[in-house]
């Protein structure tokens, strides 16, 4: 075989390493894209109403029950969840900072991965223990239970 044969292309490694560094998608861009909506509260005497609770928990990809138990068992206290609404009834008065803090610690616990970041996750029980499986790196991380 001869060198005439096909053209033959030689690059550096500095070239080659520089290349695949403007190839690769900005850092972070994965979790840009999970936006979770603004919460909608609302105080009816001692009760806190979170009106789209449903939206919440589809952006997050979570059963609704799930995010009610974290809630309801940090907050203390008991509520109750409308499926035809998509309403959460908190029996208490909960700040809305309170609750922002409370959603945004679940979404960093059950949520992103924390190997990636990537919200692309589930959650599985195995046995006793809760298993948080990214489906964008595979990663799996056992999380509290809840």
């Amino acid at each position: 075989m001869s060198q005439s044969e096909g053209p033959q292309i030689l690059y550096d490694y500095e070239y080659l390493l520089q290349r695949l560094y403007q190839r690769l998608p900005a850092r972070g861009s994965k979790a840009s894209r999970f936006e979770l909506p603004r919460l909608a509260i609302e105080r009816v005497g001692t009760k806190t109403m979170i009106r789209n609770f449903r939206q919440l928990t589809d952006v997050m990809r979570r059963e609704p029950r799930i995010l009610i138990s974290y809630l309801l068992k940090e907050l203390g206290t008991s509520g109750n969840y409308d499926d035809e609404s998509g309403i959460l009834t908190i029996n208490a008065k909960v700040s809305s900072v309170t609750l922002n803090n409370l959603i945004s610690r679940f979404v960093k616990t059950y949520v992103l991965c924390p190997t990636c970041g990537a919200p692309d996750t589930r959650l599985e029980k195995r046995g006793k223990a809760w298993i948080l499986i990214c489906e964008a790196c595979g990663a799996e991380q056992p999380v509290p239970p809840l």
